[in-house]
């Protein structure tokens, strides 16, 4: 033990990042013959700080803990120096009231002091009273140089406090330390500091220490080494909790062991335990995408050959540790932290739902939506978006009808997808006036179709031969800016030409080209604009007001109106 305590205080010495430290290392230097005879005698007892004659006049003893805090912080303010040489001189009337409840409403007014102040008085005080202080204040000083990121001082003040209290540091303030080196990447010193409990610290682990240990393995690093380290500290813990479990959970699921993470979670649920929110996200989240992976196929090319060539492959970069039918056992946790009142985040119920739905399960996937509905969380509305969409690729058109109803009585706004999803299940089948009844809803809940809306429906009445109703469809279509596919365009022409409409292709078409002139003119295609102006001119096809106006504002800008001018007044002339 003597060559460790070395070892830390000469680092100290070496990296000396507050003030506390060398007082520390000084005292220690001064009483190290004492503190080696602790295990062959007891410790010498060190004079009372109440015998202390002070120097100046004594503080009245009947002040309160609170104002005599209070006025140490004021003298530490406004007449110690940031050297602190005089901190002994202007604090020696205190020396005899010094307690751990005063320094610790000393040191809690940090804001007010300053680092450099705080730790001169805790480095003061702990001189004085033999760094004999209680837990409490040790731990807060402690967290205080941690979030600095004060280590060397941390690990001397740990040794000063074990060496003047027989080894007796608690576990809190070594879980505090723990915690805050693997939080700063210091993971083999948080290793080292945790090993060194029993023979140094003389503290047996308790489950907060534990907790504290497996996130720093689990959470902050999460690699095999370590997290084989942590699975062999977390078969010691006698009665593991819910942070103990999770942590394992995390790291299980962070290297792709995500049997040995079922286990675990098999086992929490015999002792009774829950995992925290967190862990069950992650490990349903690892399932699913596991489970996609499973089915997945991934191209690879084949370079070893003359003329290399790709093939595809299944299940590419699976880990070999993985369970065969990953969303079975993802099921079976998301009811299992259902019934204990559990759910995961909106974000892992969606990733469910939709995994559930790509593989066909979409009796899964309603029960999963409904519980989500009952405890309403926000992913409701995409929930179902998703199964309804599901539903609609699989034909079933009943359950689809039945959710869409459910989510209009609810409230809810269904989204494009959604009525493009049922509108083109129930064309394809034949069911024109329900989706012509689902396409009036859509309008009063001024959702605007799109694209894939309208050829939808112009397909459907094309096939009933029903031009009046595919004409219109598609003058609107044109109306909100949609450029119809060619074989959309083709089938209303071709019925219009059936019905001798002649004069409405002549009109659809004029439209329709003019559009496509307008569109050119917005994405900025200049040449391509120009060009399309003058084949519809050669071909008599006149120009709209609108499109007149586009094409001069756009050449206008870009300093070429007079090209545009030239071949419109041709137009005019002709």
């Amino acid at each position: 033990m003597n060559s460790k305590i070395l070892e830390i205080m000469l680092c100290a010495l070496r990296n000396r990042n507050g003030g506390a430290c060398f007082s520390i290392i000084h005292h220690l230097f001064n009483n190290l013959s004492a503190t080696f005879s602790i295990r062959s005698s007891p410790p010498q007892s060190i004079p009372s700080t109440n015998s202390i004659v002070p120097t100046h006049k004594t503080p009245p003893t009947s002040s309160s803990s609170s104002s005599l805090a209070v006025s140490i912080c004021s003298l530490l303010c406004n007449r110690v120096s940031s050297n602190s040489d005089n901190i002994d001189h202007v604090l020696g009337p205190y020396k005899g009231l010094l307690s751990s409840n005063l320094v610790l409403r000393v040191l809690m007014s940090y804001k007010q002091l300053g680092r450099s102040k705080t730790l001169t008085f805790f480095s003061w005080a702990g001189t004085h009273m033999g760094f004999r202080f209680h837990h409490s204040v040790v731990d807060y000083m402690l967290d205080f140089l941690c979030r600095r990121k004060l280590f060397d001082d941390m690990k001397c003040l740990l040794i000063t406090v074990s060496m003047h209290n027989q080894g007796s540091v608690s576990c809190k303030a070594l879980s505090i330390c723990i915690r805050f080196l693997g939080r700063n990447g210091r993971i083999r010193e948080a290793l080292s500091l945790f090993e060194e409990m029993g023979t140094v610290f003389r503290c047996e682990p308790d489950n907060l220490v534990y907790n504290n240990m497996l996130y720093v393995l689990c959470k902050r690093q999460s690699s095999e080494e370590m997290v084989d380290l942590a699975l062999s500290i977390f078969r010691r813990i006698q009665s593991p909790d819910t942070y103990s479990c999770s942590n394992m959970l995390v790291g299980l699921c962070k290297v792709g062991r995500l049997e040995a993470a079922l286990e675990i979670f098999g086992r929490m649920d015999e002792i009774g335990v829950l995992p925290s929110r967190s862990a069950v996200n992650i490990l349903l989240g690892e399932l699913c995408s596991m489970s996609a992976k499973e089915g997945s196929v991934e191209k690879v090319r084949v370079k070893n050959t003359r003329r290399p060539y790709t093939i595809l492959v299944p299940n590419v970069g699976c880990n070999s540790n993985a369970i065969s039918g990953s969303i079975q056992p993802a099921i079976a946790v998301f009811r299992a932290v259902h019934s204990s009142g559990l759910l995961p985040s909106s974000f892992v119920v969606v990733k469910l739902i939709s995994e559930l739905c790509r593989l066909g399960k979409t009796e899964e996937a309603v029960e999963i939506l409904m519980i989500a509905e009952e405890r309403k969380l926000t992913c409701v509305e995409e929930g179902y978006s998703i199964v309804i969409r599901a539903l609609c690729e699989h034909r079933r058109v009943e359950e689809a009808s039945k959710l869409f109803g459910r989510m209009l009585q609810h409230g809810l706004k269904p989204k494009l997808v959604v009525y493009n999803s049922i509108i083109s299940m129930l064309c394809k089948l034949g069911n024109l006036s329900d989706a012509t009844r689902v396409y009036e809803i859509m309008n009063k809940k001024r959702c605007l179709p799109d694209n894939t809306t309208y050829a939808a429906l112009i397909h459907a009445n094309g096939e009933r031969k029903d031009w009046k109703v595919a004409y219109d469809l598609l003058n609107e279509m044109l109306g909100f800016g949609w450029i119809p596919h060619f074989h959309t365009y083709n089938l209303v022409d071709s019925l219009l030409r059936e019905h001798d409409q002649l004069d409405l292709c002549c009109k659809l078409e004029r439209k329709l080209e003019n559009k496509k002139l307008q569109k050119l003119c917005k994405n900025g295609q200049l040449d391509a604009a120009y060009e399309k102006a003058k084949s519809m001119l050669e071909h008599g096809i006149c120009l709209s007001q609108s499109a007149r106006d586009i094409l001069k504002d756009v050449f206008q800008k870009c300093g070429k109106l007079n090209v545009v001018r030239q071949l419109l007044e041709t137009a005019n002339r002709a």
